[in-house]
């Protein structure tokens, strides 16, 4: 728990420094965002790691490591096919990510143009989130 405290605070205070480049606005703006984003998008694979880590665990404890085995690689199974699905409809709907919140052309252009990056760094964020 106090791991994702600490990450939730470096993500503030990225938004925090972020005011510090050249252009504030928009940069504030695009890391508000692109965390906002990349907050949703993990919380369905922290939900299958909580859930394999308890089922892991129980099985484990019930001597069936067999059991523990196969609830880890349907858990990757679930969380690589959650990730191709959700990451690639959101990079097919790449344009409308940014009217979500906000009207600004400009930070909506930039969100486009970063977004593949996102889905692929959320597509590996929750594997490791599995993983772990």
């Amino acid at each position: 728990m106090a791991c994702i405290s600490l990450e939730f605070w470096s993500y503030e205070f990225l938004v925090l420094m972020s005011s510090f480049l050249p252009n504030p606005k928009i940069e504030t703006s695009m890391v508000s965002i692109s965390l906002n984003i990349i907050s949703v998008f993990f919380r369905i694979p922290f939900g299958f790691a909580s859930a394999v880590s308890t089922r892991g665990s129980n099985e484990l404890g019930a001597g069936k490591p067999q059991a523990a085995r196969l609830a880890v690689h349907v858990a990757i199974f679930l969380a690589a096919s959650e990730g191709l699905l959700v990451n690639l409809s959101a990079v097919a709907v790449i344009g409308v990510w940014g009217y979500l919140y906000t009207r600004d052309e400009e930070v909506v252009t930039y969100l486009s143009s970063v977004m593949p990056i996102l889905a692929v760094s959320n597509f590996m964020d929750g594997m490791q989130a599995v993983l772990l």
